[in-house]
């Protein structure tokens, strides 16, 4: 579960994206895609490669308003969930997959006791779940409610917006399918036709879903106003050793990333995204990218070409972006990255130090100032104006 919390965090993330200078500049589109990899060489030596399509309109992920305005009236939500992944919470067997309904510890416990958490968690729940079996065509069954209280640094459930710290997730549960199984049945049930046609990062959800042991989710995260409906994709690869050379297309198999043919009328720069997330298990910096590096996202000419933007270059935890600009695909071989050790006593990096291919562009660009928003509003101040159609 909590591996769970914490991609959910990292996805949501890349929803932080959008800066509030282009709000009058660039076309605005619901239908976000980004394709996630996490290297993660200091705890679990794995690198975890997730597909996600995202939106606020549910005409794109088709979930019922009175579903949406049910959850919206429960503030105690944070997000709602189906998922195949295994053991979904202490208890639930790894033949079974979940339908998830999680809420903040603290708002649902009032001045109540652990009694009031699971008596409330299991009544709202129980109002919600003949909604939720009806959209996603299951039949989900009550099984626990599940307490996480635990706080401190490693508590990744503090990172969802909204969220207290602790956790309560109330867990339905029904035969599991395997994932390419669950994909076509949620897709088939939820996202529109002209997305499943337009191909982009759809495409490779899809492919990535044909991998066995990889985990398909539907997650509707609450906001106060427009819930945010998710589509993901994931797959872990075990046994990360080495981290020199960041090749991501490599983890979907693929020579080269299209986006989709639904934003072909629109020019949508920051609505098809790579984000590339990398915890090195000693110091470690970005020697080298094959393309451009953005030094700031304040103009429409910053993201006109295709290019790296870097949201924090720790030495201990590397993210970074990759925007398409005005192109409509990507090569494999252009998003590799070089990645070398550091001693230096700083607790971050120069993006001027950073190569670009084979040529030392030192002083070209200013360095990065690490931008930390919140995940869900930056988003929804991107998409404000929108007002559901369906």
């Amino acid at each position: 579960m909590l591996k769970f919390v914490f991609m959910l965090a990292i996805i949501l993330s890349s929803v932080a994206f959008t800066p509030y200078v282009f709000g009058q500049d660039l076309k605005k589109a619901t239908w976000l895609e980004t394709a996630t990899v996490v290297y993660d060489q200091k705890l679990s030596k794995s690198v975890t490669a997730t597909i996600t399509l995202q939106t606020i309109n549910n005409n794109e992920i088709q979930i019922p308003d009175d579903l949406l305005k049910k959850i919206l009236s429960h503030k105690e939500i944070v997000f709602v969930s189906i998922s195949n992944q295994g053991e979904c919470v202490m208890g639930v067997s790894d033949d079974k997959q979940c339908i998830m309904i999680n809420f903040d510890l603290v708002a649902l416990k009032k001045d109540g006791g652990i009694t009031t958490v699971q008596t409330d968690g299991r009544s709202i729940s129980d109002d919600l779940i003949s909604d939720l079996n009806q959209t996603f065509g299951t039949h989900a069954k009550f099984h626990s409610v599940w307490i996480d209280s635990s706080t401190g640094e490693n508590k990744f459930t503090s990172t969802i917006p909204g969220h207290g710290g602790g956790l309560v997730t109330v867990a339905y549960t029904m035969p599991k399918y395997e994932s390419n199984v669950l994909f076509q049945h949620l897709t088939n049930k939820l996202i529109s036709h002209e997305i499943k046609s337009a191909g982009g990062f759809y495409d490779v959800a899809e492919k990535l879903a044909n991998k066995s042991e990889s985990i398909v989710s539907v997650t509707i995260v609450q906001d106060q106003k427009i819930p945010l409906m998710m589509l993901t994709v994931s797959h872990n690869y075990s046994g990360l050793d080495d981290i020199s050379q960041i090749n991501p297309l490599h983890f979907f198999d693929i020579d080269e990333l299209q986006r989709t043919e639904y934003f072909k009328e629109l020019f949508v720069p920051l609505n098809s995204i790579i984000q590339i997330v990398i915890f090195p298990e000693t110091p470690s910096k970005i020697e080298a990218v094959n393309i451009k590096k953005i030094q700031e996202l304040t103009t429409v000419q910053d993201v006109s070409e295709k290019g790296w933007f870097f949201v924090s270059t720790s030495y201990d935890k590397i993210d970074a972006r990759f925007l398409f600009g005005g192109e409509k695909n990507v090569s494999a071989d252009e998003l590799i990255m070089k990645v070398k050790p550091e001693t230096s006593s700083n607790e971050q990096f120069s993006v001027e130090d950073i190569r670009v291919g084979d040529q030392n562009d030192e002083g070209q660009y200013a360095i990065l100032a690490i931008i930390i928003v919140a995940a869900i509003g930056a988003a929804l101040f991107y998409l404000k104006g929108y007002k559901r159609s369906h």
